[in-house]
């Protein structure tokens, strides 16, 4: 999220720049062909409801969660205190006092807290750009070769 992703493409063609134009844009499909692939296989192959990422930082809030002392408000809102300082936990609008809820979009170990007072499954409060299908979705359309140009349809106005 924080690398600029025109950098990232251009170091992945550092070699294939100096090549003819068509061949550039073939070296482009097939290096964006094995990376949807590779991409979608290991997305299948995670184990959680989480990406693998997302899931590693819930495991470390949920750790930090287990010393917090919880006191309801009401039925969405929970005051979490730890080593004297407080936040506020609203789990229907996704807050917490602290902002990490509202800036990632992943529960803090403050609402870990409240959510586990509530015996709700945190992947509920996670943004579903975190979650294992969402991932899936997104590689799940091949990048499919073009073949040879002999065998492409063109329309009779384009060829012309």
């Amino acid at each position: 999220m924080t690398t600029n992703v025109a950098e990232c493409i251009n170091s992945c063609l550092k070699f294939a720049r100096q090549l003819p134009l068509m061949t550039l844009a073939e070296f482009i499909r097939n290096m964006l062909q094995k990376w949807f692939h590779d991409r979608h296989t290991a997305a299948q192959s995670m184990r959680h409801r989480l990406t693998d990422a997302a899931h590693g930082v819930i495991q470390k809030r949920v750790e930090k969660c287990n010393y917090m002392t919880v006191n309801a408000v009401d039925w969405n809102i929970f005051s979490v205190k730890h080593k004297g300082e407080q936040w506020t936990v609203n789990l229907a609008r996704k807050t917490c006092t602290c902002n990490k809820f509202q800036m990632d979009f992943l529960p803090c170990s403050h609402a870990l807290a409240a959510a586990r007072e509530r015996n709700l499954d945190f992947t509920s409060l996670c943004a579903d750009y975190y979650k294992r299908e969402t991932l899936i979705d997104a590689y799940s359309v091949p990048i499919m070769p073009v073949g040879h140009p002999s065998s492409w349809v063109v329309p009779s106005d384009i060829a012309a």
